[in-house]
């Protein structure tokens, strides 16, 4: 049985026990679960809904937040304040204790993502300890220490939920709801270009920018995101508990929260509910232990993760697919393989001839350095123009202003006709601008076929509610997508390693996979830096002939290589440029004849000399 198939079946057989377990007495003939039993049950589900949400920004995202306490607790204070002092009603309490905790997400989100790491890992808990100072010293409003007791009761068509046993059994079943819906909006996140966008963001967020990918706007959903499911989670435990304060959201929640992920398998889709039911059995269980509750607790997560380094889901998984692992032959493919059915793989092209990319009077300064002086250059459509000169030239440096990583410090860009200035990466990647990298930006722990994926990210022109509901649109794009996406595994001969994980493939192998993923942007503008480092003699004359083959298909290339035979046998005109500077611009015989190359490769030297040089 696949994976895939084993997960569904878990799944079903998760929903199942949790629908019958309420009736469990009635079916064995005693009165159980009893009543505290079975809240101890809609505890734990409630936890399960705030740990998915942190599961979205942890193993997905890459995004580490301890006040997730904090947005837990701002749903149920939502919630609470809503039904005991505006009289709202059950449904409508909880739809703002959604709401409002995913819009503090936001707005908490948009400055943190920007930064990484233990910045907003610090952010975050600044967040959670302010959030629990207020709710203890806004006595007025929040109770204090006192809280916000006697809540009324809440209410669906009339009936009250949680005043008898049938009517926990309503309650039971309307958090079983929560849950089972939280599992399905992070899987259909996960398997989406939301998905694949928040796991590239995490490995390599240059490469995520440079394929279309707005890293602050899909981090910013993520947040939104889990901190909806946290409302949603305190809003339920307000109407269970009919009691809050600011005792059961302080930082040591927040931390136990994390733990659950943890524990469970970052970035697995069970994770979640393992890692709750894990942690939330052992402390009933080490309550026992008086004072040695603590060390009990901790040397449980100690030996779990030091077994399990990768959660329990995430280990098990390893454990089976090294079980199961079978030797398989895989055959690299010829390439460029110039199969039918790779008519798209580049946008309209422009007219030939007509000026694809101008850059005028273009300056790059880094305090002191300049790095490129009043860079003036012309790229023509259908053409391979390369840019060359000795090492701290300054040609990796102006790609970068040209793909829009640097912000030019003077000068103007434009590219397809339009001034873009300071445009950012991903913007500059759905107008049709793609690169490679000097050194491989792969997202290594993505399946090539996902890699590839995270290409086609501008494509897609269903919305996130689309994307949820898996509606038409979102299925005939995610399908179309696949498709195109293997037909340029089988152009760049990976075909056979769609399922292997990037990090695992040969260098030379890696070099292609990028190349096919810049490709699936459709671009008109590519550009390669540096792509033939590292490969073989015969793997250069492949890569030679790739780049002529999209030249003649339309498509514009602007190759920065050191590879002299190369930029020889594929360009038709060379820009020189020298301590960041333009030397010499022109057809290939005219720049190898140009003394001022000759003197910046080979240093001055007698007249004879440099001829000999040139020759």
């Amino acid at each position: 049985m696949s994976g895939k198939a084993l997960g569904w079946l878990a799944l079903a057989l998760f929903a199942i026990v949790l629908a019958v377990f309420p009736w469990t007495g009635d079916l064995i003939g005693e009165r159980w679960p009893t009543s505290y039993e079975l809240r101890l049950v809609i505890r734990a589900m409630i936890i399960a809904i705030v740990v998915i949400g942190l599961n979205l920004l942890v193993g997905f995202a890459g995004l580490v937040s301890l006040g997730q306490a904090a947005l837990y607790g701002l749903g149920a204070h939502v919630a609470a304040l809503l039904s005991l002092r505006a009289g709202f009603s059950f449904v409508e309490s909880m739809a703002f204790a959604v709401l409002i905790p995913a819009m503090m997400g936001a707005v908490l989100a948009f400055p943190t993502v920007r930064v990484r790491d233990v910045y907003l890992t610090v952010i975050t808990i600044a967040f959670g300890l302010v959030f629990v100072n207020i709710l203890r010293d806004w006595v007025s409003v929040t109770g204090g220490a006192s809280g916000l007791a006697n809540l009324p009761r809440p209410t669906i068509l009339g009936e009250r939920l949680m005043a008898t046993r049938a009517a926990s059994f309503n309650y039971y079943y309307i958090v079983l709801l929560c849950l089972l819906v939280a599992l399905w909006v992070q899987y259909a996140m996960a398997n989406s270009r939301y998905g694949r966008a928040l796991r590239a963001a995490s490995q390599s967020e240059n490469a995520a920018r440079a394929l279309g990918v707005n890293v602050v706007a899909v981090r910013t959903l993520a947040f939104a995101v889990s901190a909806g499911f946290a409302g949603l989670a305190g809003g339920l435990f307000a109407n269970l508990a009919l009691f809050v304060n600011y005792e059961t959201f302080t930082f040591t929640a927040s931390i136990e929260l994390l733990l659950m992920v943890i524990l469970g398998g970052a970035g697995t889709m069970a994770g979640p509910i393992l890692g709750t039911g894990t942690l939330f059995a052992a402390q009933q269980f080490l309550q026992g232990l008086g004072e040695w509750q603590t060390f009990g607790y901790g040397l449980l997560l100690a030996l779990v993760l030091f077994l399990m380094p990768r959660g329990i889901v995430g280990s098990l998984a390893a454990l089976r697919a090294r079980v199961l692992a079978k030797p398989e032959a895989r055959q690299t493919g010829a390439w460029p393989n110039w199969g039918p059915g790779l008519e798209t793989i580049t946008a309209a092209p422009d007219e030939r001839g007509q000026v694809t990319m101008q850059a005028q009077g273009l300056t790059l300064r880094f305090g002191g350095l300049t790095a490129v002086n009043n860079v003036a250059m012309e790229v023509r459509s259908g053409t391979v123009h390369a840019l060359i000169g000795p090492n701290g030239a300054g040609k990796s440096s102006l790609l970068n202003v040209i793909s829009g990583f640097y912000r030019a410090s003077e000068g103007e860009v434009r590219v397809f006709g339009q001034a873009v200035a300071n445009a950012a990466p991903y913007t500059l990647a759905r107008l049709g601008v793609a690169r490679s990298f000097q050194n491989t930006e792969l997202f290594g722990q993505m399946t090539v076929l996902d890699n590839v994926l995270v290409g086609a990210q501008p494509h897609f022109r269903s919305g996130f509610i689309e994307t949820i509901l898996r509606l038409p649109r979102f299925r005939r794009e995610e399908r179309a997508a696949r498709e195109e996406a293997l037909r340029l595994l089988g152009f760049v001969g990976l075909s056979d390693f769609a399922a292997e994980e990037a990090r695992n493939l040969p260098f030379g192998h890696q070099r292609r996979l990028e190349i096919a993923r810049a490709l699936a942007l459709r671009p008109k503008l590519l550009l390669l830096d540096e792509p033939a480092a590292g490969l073989t003699h015969g793997e250069i004359e492949d890569l030679v002939n790739l780049i002529r083959g999209l030249a003649d298909r339309g498509m514009t290339v602007i190759l920065v290589e050191h590879h002299v035979d190369m930029i020889m046998a594929v360009s038709d005109r060379v820009t020189v440029l020298d301590y960041g500077e333009v030397i010499a611009d022109g057809t290939v015989a005219e720049v190898q004849a140009n003394p001022r190359v000759i003197e910046a490769y080979f240093g001055a030297g007698s007249e004879a000399e440099q001829t000999e040089a040139a020759a």
